[in-house]
C-alpha cells in the first residue's frame, strides 16, 4: 500500500479540528498529499443553499491561511440531512483514498442504542478511514502501530490481513515507527465489556490450549511472512475491547490498525462495534478498513 494521496477530512462545525490538524501532520511529512476539507450542512433550507455555500468558503478560506503547511488543500461543501450519510456518499463518489474524521465523545448509554455521527461513518465508510481523538495525543506517544489482526475469518486472512500491514506499515514509516502484531483470542461466552484496564494476560508458546495455540502459531507464521521480529507478536486472550486498548496502554501505541463489519457487533443487538469500543480507551488514532468494501 503506496501512502494515500488524497484525504477527505469531515470539519467540524466548530474551530478545533483534530482530523485536519493531522491530515496536515502527513501532508507536512508527504507534501504530494491532496486535503479536501469537507464541511457537511445539515442544518438548511434550500432557498438558502447559494447564500451558506458563499459563507462556507469564507470560512474554508479563513482555515487556508490557518494550515498553510497544506501544499494541496481543496473544499467540497455537502448539504445533507445525515452528516454521516452525506459524508459517506462524498468519500464514495470522488476518488478519496483515506477518509480523516475527528472522534465525537460518546454518551454511554445513550449512544448504545443510537449512533452518533463518527459512529455512523464508521460502519458504512467505503474507504479507509482515520479516526482521530486528539492530534496534539502523538507529542506523549510512542512510535509503536499495533495491528490487530482476526485470525477466526479464514477467508479474510490473506486478504484484509495484508491489506491492514501495508496500512500499518505506510503509517509506522511516516514517522519511524514499528508495526506490533496483536491477535485477541476472544472467550466463547465473553459476556459485557467492562473495560477493565489491569494487567494484560500475554499468552506464552508453551502449555496452551489447542484453541490459544492455534492462534499463536498463525500470529507467528503471519509475523515472518511480514519480516517482523517475534518480540513484535501480542497473542492475548480476552475481550477485543479490553485487551487491545490494555496493550495500546502497555506499549504507549501511537495508532491501531483493524478491519470491521457493519454487520458484526460484539453486543448482539445494542449498537456499538469493535472499532468503537476500542476508539473509546485508547489515546491515538484508530485506522479502520471495512472488510465487505474490501471484497467489492
Amino acid at each position: 500500500m503506496t501512502t494515500p494521496n488524497k484525504f477527505a477530512v469531515l470539519l467540524k462545525p466548530t474551530e478545533e479540528q483534530p482530523a485536519l490538524d493531522r491530515a496536515a501532520q502527513y501532508a507536512r511529512v508527504d507534501p504530494s498529499i491532496s486535503v479536501v476539507a469537507v464541511r457537511v450542512v445539515n442544518d438548511y433550507k434550500e432557498e438558502n443553499v447559494e447564500q451558506l455555500t458563499l459563507k462556507e468558503k469564507a470560512n474554508f478560506e479563513m482555515l487556508k491561511r490557518k494550515y498553510a503547511s497544506i501544499q494541496n488543500f481543496d473544499f467540497k461543501v455537502v448539504f445533507d440531512k445525515n452528516v454521516a450519510e452525506g459524508f459517506n456518499a462524498e468519500c464514495k463518489n470522488d476518488n478519496y483514498s483515506l477518509a480523516v474524521i475527528s472522534a465525537n465523545k460518546r454518551h454511554a448509554l445513550k449512544d448504545l442504542f443510537i449512533s452518533n455521527v463518527d459512529s455512523q461513518i464508521m460502519r458504512k465508510c467505503s474507504i479507509p478511514l482515520l479516526v482521530v481523538r486528539d492530534a496534539s495525543s502523538t507529542a506523549t506517544l510512542g512510535q509503536s502501530v499495533i495491528l490487530a489482526i482476526d485470525f477466526t475469518d479464514a477467508a479474510q486472512v490473506g486478504k484484509l490481513d495484508d491489506y491492514l500491514f501495508d496500512a500499518a506499515s505506510s503509517f509506522a514509516k511516516s514517522f519511524d515507527g514499528t508495526v506490533q502484531i496483536a491477535n485477541c483470542v476472544t472467550p466463547k461466552n465473553p459476556g459485557l465489556m467492562g473495560g477493565n484496564l489491569s494487567q494484560s494476560k500475554i499468552v506464552s508458546s508453551g502449555g496452551l490450549e489447542s484453541r490459544v495455540g492455534v492462534h499463536f502459531k498463525l500470529a507467528e507464521e503471519f509475523a515472518l511472512k511480514h519480516n517482523i521480529p517475534l518480540e513484535n507478536v501480542h497473542v492475548v486472550e480476552g475481550r477485543i475491547d479490553e485487551e487491545i486498548p490494555r496493550l495500546c496502554e502497555k506499549l504507549n501505541a501511537r495508532m491501531v490498525c483493524m478491519g470491521t463489519t457493519p454487520r458484526s457487533t460484539f453486543l448482539g443487538s445494542i449498537n456499538s462495534s469493535a472499532g468503537e469500543l476500542v476508539l473509546e480507551q485508547i489515546k491515538g488514532d484508530i485506522f479502520i478498513v471495512n472488510s465487505e468494501e474490501l471484497d467489492k
